[in-house]
């Protein structure tokens, strides 16, 4: 069961539309692809629970700030005797552990999940004591990706391999597992207590002028060369798109990027770029956004 969808963060989204409208300096891109993967890893999760969540509650990218510990833990698994905690990592290529410290085989170092999840299962415990619960946990860092490779691991780390994950949910579906309303009743008050933001976030540096402005491919990340009233194409890889849908995604965009500047139809067209008529874009925001102060000043916000 899902009573929570896994979406891409703010983080994620700030850095993907900022990189495919300027150049990020090597360590923000290197940083921005890294947040790809990781999203992609996680989704790839997801998909090996599927099977067995008839019975089980899946809660994806739940973070919590209880007091001023900030723990973000990528999946929470809810069954009628336990809970699960992991940690999912799409790493690639070969490692190696040196006693806490994890390594790339190029000396280059990069986050040890275990340690992850020794800092959040203590912090969730204190979560669920908050909300009157003692449940077991289990607690598990999880390699999705099949060219990933660990040496000098002791075999009794709580890692999941990428070999393991099959019989990692053999084993789960020969569980018993029976939910009750007092589960579905214990995942709504988790979700109530998570924040929406992780206040850590690294977010990119950008100026609206330095920002290439046009429409994006949804696929693919190329511009779009010219609008079509009713299906964008592109050049690039071909992939199609409707056209409204592609201007409200645009100008979604812009206003995560820029909040706190007033969404006017000048500069709806200004950032869409290859929208040119004034009637087509006065559609798309009357009809996705809600306007504020008629006349001279007018601009559009969020519906609710």
């Amino acid at each position: 069961m899902k009573v929570k969808e896994r979406t891409e963060s703010k983080e994620l989204r700030i850095y993907r539309a900022v990189h495919f409208r300027k150049d990020l300096p090597p360590k923000e891109k290197q940083f921005y692809a890294g947040l790809e993967k990781g999203f992609i890893g996680e989704k790839l999760f997801d998909e090996w629970l599927e099977p067995v969540l008839d019975n089980r509650i899946l809660l994806p990218d739940m973070q919590f700030m209880p007091s001023t510990t900030f723990v973000q833990i990528d999946t929470i698994l809810l069954t009628s005797k336990l809970i699960y905690l992991f940690e999912v990592k799409n790493y690639e290529g070969d490692h190696i552990l040196e006693g806490e410290n994890l390594y790339r085989l190029d000396g280059s170092d990069t986050k040890n999940p275990v340690l992850q999840l020794k800092r959040n299962e203590p912090v969730f415990r204190k979560v669920l004591e908050t909300l009157g619960y003692k449940i077991p946990i289990k607690s598990f860092a999880v390699f999705v990706n099949p060219q990933f490779h660990l040496y000098n691991a002791p075999a009794d780390l709580p890692i999941l391999y990428p070999t393991q994950l099959q019989r990692f949910i053999q084993k789960l579906k020969q569980e018993s597992s029976f939910l009750k309303r007092t589960h579905t009743e214990l995942a709504k008050k988790l979700i109530s207590m998570t924040i929406d933001e992780n206040p850590y976030s690294k977010i990119p540096r950008y100026e609206y002028q330095e920002l290439k402005k046009g429409i994006t491919c949804a696929v693919c990340g190329e511009f779009y060369r010219e609008y079509g009233r009713l299906i964008l194409t592109c050049n690039f890889c071909k992939g199609r798109e409707n056209a409204h849908d592609a201007v409200v995604r645009t100008i979604r965009d812009f206003r995560l990027l820029f909040p706190d500047k007033n969404l006017t139809m000048s500069t709806a067209i200004e950032w869409c770029s290859i929208v040119k008529s004034a009637i087509t874009m006065h559609k798309v925001l009357t009809n996705n956004f809600k306007l504020i102060k008629p006349g001279r000043t007018s601009h559009y916000i969020q519906k609710d």
